[in-house]
């Protein structure tokens, strides 16, 4: 719907869905709509794309709006499953209020916690929705405690469920001590039945308690033992929330359409407003008023087949028009906004004007990716993007056939522009061309949005591992070129001396020739070769490193001496020095971080060691969690991502960076050799 365009920004809401995978969120957004009098309520409006269809699971970030009571209600529907939570986080940037789905016969997961501690760090306001009430096994009070425990008295159940599993049929309006239930088809309010008033009770008490804790007069009053009137609590509520003071527990069943109107209600009467929220805080710490020059920040781009680019757009101060002219913070380019519209999944709504707060989508703006800010020319403001997850799967990519390497780059590129998740590179040192991921699906989706939006095929293949070659002790070479069969020959003949060096000490290069038995202008050429002869390796292919080099001795001819001479010379002497020094095989250490629950502390070190790794200590991460450090060789950890969530079922998180190059163990050196040798 266009209402957000001229809605003002005290009666707009930008509420994020986030949570697990499954959990119904956009079961949830989708009722939201249906209630709105936007679709059916019978889904396919937010997961429209094939791969999202096919999977059963939303994939991408997607948008949508409609009214309730004179408001705008835009909705991001955040994708929960670990290897496509990487849309979630710029949508951070761009909502008021998040609102955590959770699966009430399952409780909180560990998607959950890490989207909670990312709102945390971006000072997000929080309510969560227990949903799947109706559901066998499902679980209030539990969850409800748990919560509590977790993050404390500032969890405040505002709703509970009149019944759970088959009972379900109502919620339970703690505040005002009143009941909505479905009867007949039909909402009805009632009384809080008999058998629940004493936990209604005492849930309304903890919500009391949260309350009160935001005002202090209310508190000491409450701690006197005067209980505030509901309304005197009501007015306390709304600020409460928008500051982070306590974060409410609401509840229903997207399915079943219950506890969603009560929702939007919630949302409309007491979520923060972009007004409320105000001002912008830029990336520099500068501030910026609603009223001040229009900056947008940009939550989403999107790259449709038909139209092309698409983007998304929160508008942060200032209001926006169609044909309007603003300038990207990032890169000083201007961008015109030609067609202006909102979208609710792929339907496109045109507008003409958006009031600060509103989402909107922008087609065809070029050089714009996700986490930019634009701006009022003459009115620089940027806000900082949300970090994402770094992306720790790799594969490497071949193309099909010669066509699609031709458009390959230009896939890749406008991919990484609509996944913020997605990372592309080509390795220097292997030259292959890497994705890096969140997981495994996560390649498979990506291949196959290539192949659906862009017409590029593509393989996936291992990666290629970094080894490199050293030198396992001094040793000299001879390296002799003569060729003197009749016309201009080749003469170039050089001795040298080597020897290893220390870890990451490079390349060293000494000139000890007297005499002039090579005269100077050569000695560069027999340097050039050796480095050449390090670059294509010695025992398996791999660059040798750290070496110090010594050209002692050697002969010249005055007429068949040349550079490309002394170069072969250099790159003779050099593999003959090497073979008799003995050739090292060097592997990438990566330092590991694992943060896990305590109780699969053991197994996850285990694991580690398993794969060679080496435990460097172990850290309490906050309470429950510990983190385990470790020095682990790269060719181990190839399939770690899908491991550790596997192993740990997806409450493990890892951080991994190169440490230095080691040397492989003799067995495992020998195989990748031969295997190098077969090879070729």
């Amino acid at each position: 719907m266009s209402g957000s365009a001229a809605t003002p920004a005290p009666q707009i809401r930008n509420v994020l869905l986030l949570g697990h995978g499954g959990t119904g969120k956009t079961t949830l957004a989708e009722a939201m709509l249906s209630v709105g009098g936007v679709g059916s309520g019978r889904g396919g409006i937010l997961d429209y794309e094939p791969e999202e269809k096919e999977r059963g699971h939303s994939l991408s970030l997607a948008t949508a709006s409609f009214t309730w009571h004179d408001h705008t209600i835009n909705l991001f529907d955040a994708p929960g499953l670990p290897d496509a939570v990487g849309d979630a986080y710029p949508a951070i940037r761009a909502a008021d209020l998040a609102v955590f789905v959770i699966d009430a016969s399952v409780g909180m997961q560990p998607q959950h916690e890490q989207l909670w501690d990312a709102c945390e760090r971006e000072g997000l306001p929080r309510l969560v929705f227990l949903n799947k009430l109706d559901r066998d096994n499902a679980r209030y009070q539990e969850h409800v405690d748990t919560l509590r425990a977790r993050y404390g008295k500032a969890i405040a159940p505002v709703h509970m469920p009149v019944g759970v599993e088959s009972a379900f049929n109502g919620v339970i309006d703690l505040l005002h001590n009143r009941a909505v239930v479905l009867a007949d088809g039909a909402r009805r309010e009632v009384p809080v039945p008999a058998e629940r008033e004493e936990q209604a009770a005492e849930n309304r008490e903890a919500l009391i308690e949260a309350i009160v804790e935001v005002d202090d007069a209310l508190l000491e009053r409450y701690l006197e033992g005067d209980i505030p009137e509901a309304k005197e609590l009501e007015a306390t509520f709304a600020r409460g929330i928008a500051t982070c003071g306590f974060f409410p527990v609401l509840c229903g069943s997207a399915s079943m359409t219950v506890g969603v109107r009560l929702l939007a209600d919630f949302l409309v009467g007491e979520a923060p407003s972009p007004a409320d929220r105000a001002p912008v805080v830029g990336a520099d710490g500068t501030e910026r008023a609603l009223e001040e020059p229009t900056s947008a920040y940009v939550l989403k781009t999107l790259s449709d087949p038909y139209v092309g680019r698409v983007t998304i757009l929160r508008v942060l101060t200032g209001g926006l028009s169609s044909d309007d002219h603003l300038v990207v913070a990032r890169s000083g380019a201007s961008v015109r906004l030609h067609q202006v519209f909102t979208l609710t999944g792929k339907e496109q709504h045109p507008i003409e004007v958006a009031a600060p707060g509103a989402v909107l989508a922008v087609a065809k703006l070029e050089d714009v990716v996700t986490g930019d800010t634009l701006h009022a020319k003459g009115a620089p403001f940027a806000v900082a993007p949300v970090p994402t997850p770094e992306p720790y799967h790799r594969v490497g990519l071949v193309p099909q056939s010669a066509g699609d390497e031709d458009k390959l780059s230009t896939a890749l590129q406008r991919l990484v522009e609509e996944d913020p998740a997605l990372r592309v590179e080509r390795s220097s040192e292997t030259n292959q061309l890497v994705l890096h991921t969140l997981g495994p699906t996560h390649v498979v989706v990506t291949i196959a949005r290539m192949q659906r939006k862009f017409g590029v095929s593509v393989r996936q293949v291992p990666v290629r591992v970094g080894y490199r070659e050293t030198l396992r002790g001094p040793g000299e070479g001879l390296g002799r070129h003569v060729k003197q069969s009749g016309g201009h020959g080749q003469y170039g003949i050089a001795q040298i001396e080597v020897e290893p060096l220390p870890r990451s000490d490079g390349f060293e290069f000494e000139d000890r020739i007297v005499g002039g038995v090579i005269p100077n202008q050569f000695i560069p050429s027999v340097e050039k070769g050796i480095v050449e002869a390090m670059r294509k390796g010695v025992a398996a292919g791999y660059p040798v490193v750290d070496v110090r080099v010594r050209l002692v001795d050697g002969k010249h001819h005055s007429v068949d001496s040349s550079q490309v001479a002394f170069e072969t010379a250099g790159s003779l002497a050099f593999r003959d020095a090497a073979a008799k020094a003995g050739v090292v095989l060097l592997e990438p250490i990566m330092e590991v971080e694992v943060t896990v629950p305590d109780d699969l502390t053991g197994d996850v070190m285990g694991d580690l060691s398993s794969r060679r790794g080496r435990i460097q200590g172990t850290d309490q991460a906050r309470p429950g969690y510990t983190t385990v450090r470790a020095h682990v060789p790269e060719a181990e950890l190839l399939d770690y991502v899908g491991e550790l969530r596997s192993l740990t079922s997806g409450a493990g998180t890892l951080e991994m960076r190169y440490d230095h190059h080691d040397e492989v163990p003799a067995n495992i050196a020998s195989k990748i050799i031969e295997e190098v040798a077969q090879d070729d």
